[in-house]
């Protein structure tokens, strides 16, 4: 492992950490970008062998923390905060390098309960991971 990156990542995610979306903590030490375009939310992020699992290739949590943030930042800016009740993962392929990227989109939106899907590919546009999740807004006096 590169000790010395995941200890860069590591500081400047302390440094730069604000309580809100984009600028989390884990967004940071995990290098995310955020996009938007119409009812869409894009995350892209470089893999590091810190984010390994002990084959060597990126770790399934990290796979699924990046298409909840997808989800979930789409959801926020579209139509108000909101809680994961329930997410799908579905692994295709393992990924060792390179930078990769999350694309969320709304399967169906409601009024309190929401439903997205976001899938990862990396930068050849071959699919890593397919999420789906049901969201539950939050009320003003319940975090949002």
């Amino acid at each position: 492992m590169d000790e010395q990156a995941a200890r860069s990542a590591f500081a400047a995610a302390v440094e730069t950490n604000r309580h809100e979306f984009g600028s989390f903590f884990l967004s940071r030490f995990f290098g995310v970008d955020f996009s938007y375009g119409d009812d869409t939310c894009k995350v892209t992020f470089p893999v590091n062998d810190y984010m390994y699992n002990p084959q060597g290739t990126l770790h399934g949590g990290v796979i699924s923390f990046a298409l909840d943030i997808s989800m979930g930042h789409l959801l926020k800016r579209a139509i108000g905060p909101g809680t994961t009740l329930e997410m799908k993962v579905q692994y295709l392929r393992a990924v060792k390098s390179g930078v990769v990227s999350c694309e969320a989109h709304f399967l169906k939106k409601g009024r309190r309960i929401n439903y997205l899907e976001s899938r990862m590919s990396n930068a050849d546009g071959s699919l890593i991971a397919v999420g789906t999740s049901t969201w539950q807004l939050l009320d003003a006096g319940n975090g949002g």
